[in-house]
């Protein structure tokens, strides 16, 4: 549960979160109870919004401890959908069904007040000089023979991102001659439609050559810059990044995630976006070399290349003709928020077979099992020379044109998940096992937290109360505990200090509680 923020601390938040100068929803549980015999929950909660818009709010279970929100079990009524105006004392009743254990659930309220979240502003956030420095970090020589160890570093750094953005990490270990690496996957769960997924991802092992700058250090910085950007956003569907291995050996990672588990039995994926080197940019007339039979293929792309000169100064957009849809929505997105990017789009007949050279990357593993893939590409060693050779390093790249694509990226896979101007507030109901289940009492103390936004440090001030045995748990907005603080028992001081580690930038959820007492405040970490 969490009640209202002081509304200085409101105001702040209002100013620092907008989307057009519109403060976001917050919406509050305020009680929790269950009915056992009739396996019911009754939640309370209240829904703020400075600007007293009508909202649609969505309440969501999970039976997997808040990984996932997919459980439809039973019936749910009362304050749901679109137009709930702002108020306290919301109402919203479950009644269970084929739940054998109500008080592993948890449940969640979420509310969207309909203002459209500025894309441009995202897209935006795509910073040069932090993509300069993951290049310096992760354009390694990283092979699983003749270079474990920065393969290793790689890996450990693509996890290590994961876990800073606060996304959902798993690893799906991958073989090939004797050596085992994951593919490294972070999601984002969707709000609403979490079992619809886009995927943006990229394969970050290299040859034996060399350090790989576009080949695919690239692909694989800008996929990591997306989820940072995007991660800190709700979203009305879901969001998979992964870093696959072992494509250079021939697609090992992909084809293992898309034909042997990855994909989960509830997931629908509705689109990749698949960053295989988005580097290499030469505006020299001829510098982009036209394939034997290309020009019979697509007679349009190569009559535009042709129109410049042949200069390689653009991205190639690669789809099959079944997903045509997907690179028309990500010519759209590119042109209107990254108007200066110059983008060809293909569409291959099938699945590619016509021609070999537009599936020797990750998507094409997707497209063989029926789902919208594009492959995103400056054209390899028809246009980079230095391809699979010492000679891929960062000084090669050109970082503006670079930029430019993970910012046209980032674009489309936001117009795809659809940003939400949304709060979430969500409830374990393993909290009142052993409790009255008549639900919690009120807080009987006054709470105050400083300094909010914080860095590192936080004071939890009760005025003039004096509980025993407060509990100090503090959640990500998306339902995983972080950390947990216990006052020492006996202790009965009104503050109490407590330490947040090292937590990313972002919103966070303290529960406090005291016996039957608990409320719940919002905390900024900067």
């Amino acid at each position: 549960m969490k009640r209202f923020l002081p509304l200085a601390i409101l105001m702040a938040f209002s100013l620092s979160f907008v989307c057009a100068q519109n403060a976001a929803p917050q919406v509050m549980i305020t009680n929790v109870s269950v009915d056992e015999p009739a396996q019911a929950v009754y939640v309370t909660y209240d829904l703020l919004d400075l600007e007293y818009d009508p909202c649609e709010v969505w309440f969501g279970i999970s039976l997997d401890g808040g990984t996932t929100f997919l459980s439809q079990n039973g019936t749910v009524f009362g304050d749901l959908g679109p137009g709930i105006e702002p108020g306290t004392n919301r109402q919203i009743s479950w009644f269970s069904s084929n739940v054998p254990d109500l008080y592993q659930a948890v449940i969640r309220v979420v509310a969207d007040d309909g203002h459209p979240v500025d894309i441009q502003t995202l897209v935006d956030q795509v910073d040069e000089t932090g993509l300069y420095a993951r290049l310096e970090q992760l354009a390694i020589k990283r092979h699983h023979s003749a270079a474990p160890v920065g393969l290793d570093e790689v890996r450990d750094s693509i996890r290590s991102a994961f876990d800073q953005f606060g996304l959902q990490v798993e690893e799906q270990p991958t073989t090939y001659q004797g050596a085992t690496y994951p593919n490294i996957i972070g999601r984002q769960g969707g709000w609403v439609q979490e079992d619809t997924t886009y995927i943006v991802d990229a394969h970050y092992d290299g040859v034996s050559s060399g350090p790989g700058a576009d080949d695919n250090a690239s692909g694989t910085v800008a996929m990591l810059e997306i989820a940072r950007i995007l991660s800190q956003v709700p979203c009305r569907k879901s969001l998979r990044y992964i870093g696959f291995c072992f494509e250079e050996q021939g697609l090992v990672g992909s084809n293992e995630y898309v034909n042997k588990g990855g994909i989960k039995s509830w997931e629908k994926i509705s689109g990749v976006l698949n960053m295989e080197m988005i580097g290499y940019f030469n505006n020299k007339i001829n510098s982009q070399e036209i394939p034997p039979g290309f020009d019979v293929l697509f007679p349009a792309a190569t009559a535009e290349i042709e129109s410049q000169l042949n200069r390689g100064n653009f991205l190639i957009v690669v789809g099959n003709t079944a997903s045509e849809s997907l690179i028309n929505t990500y010519v759209s997105a590119a042109d209107q928020y990254v108007p200066q990017l110059r983008t060809i789009s293909l569409a291959v007949p099938g699945n590619g077979q016509i021609a070999p050279d537009l599936r020797r990357s990750d998507h094409s593993r997707f497209w063989d099992d029926g789902y919208q893939a594009l492959m995103l590409t400056d054209g390899a060693e028809t246009r980079n020379k230095n391809y699979h050779t010492a000679k891929d390093v960062i000084d090669s790249l050109d970082l503006p044109f670079f930029s430019n694509n993970v910012r046209a990226t980032l674009a489309t896979a936001a117009t795809l998940a659809e940003p939400m101007h949304a709060d979430m507030d969500h409830y374990f109901l393993s909290d009142l096992v052993g409790i009255d289940h008549g639900g919690h009492a009120a807080f009987p103390c006054y709470v105050s937290i400083s300094p909010n936004p914080t860095r590192d440090q936080l004071e939890v001030n009760l005025g003039d109360c004096h509980l025993r045995d407060l509990t100090f748990t503090l959640y990500s907005l998306d339902g995983r505990r972080l950390q947990v603080n216990q006052m020492p028992t006996g202790e009965n001081s009104p503050v109490f200090r407590l330490s947040l580690g090292d937590h990313p930038s972002g919103t966070y959820l303290l529960h406090i509680r005291s016996g039957r007492h608990l409320t719940s405040q919002k905390v900024f970490v900067e």
